[in-house]
């Protein structure tokens, strides 16, 4: 099998496990020591050990979490992955500062890992997280529409409460205001 075959099946390998069984020993095995993921956040760059923290954040947020590789293609030392990944945000855990809603969402996702000599060295990944925040702005459309509903029955039930016209005091009458007057000055220059 050449070796651009080879590094597609440890990459494979490493995305069922780690990813998809949350098998992360598997990182000890197929990451190398000096593993860099330069995409991690912007502008920073994450080891093994922190690249291992975020799988296990991204599956404590998810009950049911899948990612498929739908396609894959190697040359030299890269193998570029397409996955999706799928899963409920439903165990309670902020992931990317979103709450969980118990909806399923699908991301997808285009890696290139670098393997050098049977082990993944480093990683960058690009990821459409557009269907996070779409139910973002559909969970925070439900809050405003709850907000506005509240708001209206408040309204009539404090207008419910106002007297129906201005009430008269006794011994009092009520005064028209007049509107203010013009300012009907001349001009102080010749």
């Amino acid at each position: 099998m050449p070796l651009t075959e080879d590094n597609k099946v440890l990459v494979r390998r490493f995305n069922e496990e780690a990813y998809n069984r949350g098998n992360l020993d598997v990182a000890n095995e197929l990451l190398a020591p000096t593993f860099v993921d330069h995409d991690f956040l912007a502008g920073e760059e994450v080891g093994k050990e922190g690249y291992k923290r975020a799988i296990a954040e991204l599956r404590a947020a998810s009950s049911d979490l899948h990612f498929s590789i739908e396609e894959q293609i190697a040359e030299g030392d890269k193998v570029v992955t397409r996955s999706i990944g799928r899963g409920t945000h439903d165990q309670g855990v902020d992931h990317m500062g979103f709450a969980p809603a118990g909806e399923q969402i699908a991301i997808e996702n285009i890696v290139i890992n670098r393997v050098v000599e049977g082990k993944i060295v480093e990683e960058r990944a690009v990821s459409d997280i557009s269907p996070l925040w779409q139910q973002r702005l559909e969970q925070e459309a439900l809050v405003r529409e709850r907000v506005e509903q509240e708001l209206r029955v408040a309204r009539r039930i404090q207008q419910a409460s106002l007297p129906e016209g201005v009430p008269e005091l006794e011994g009092r009458s009520r005064r028209t205001i007049s509107p203010p007057a013009r300012w009907a000055g001349t001009s102080t220059t010749s």
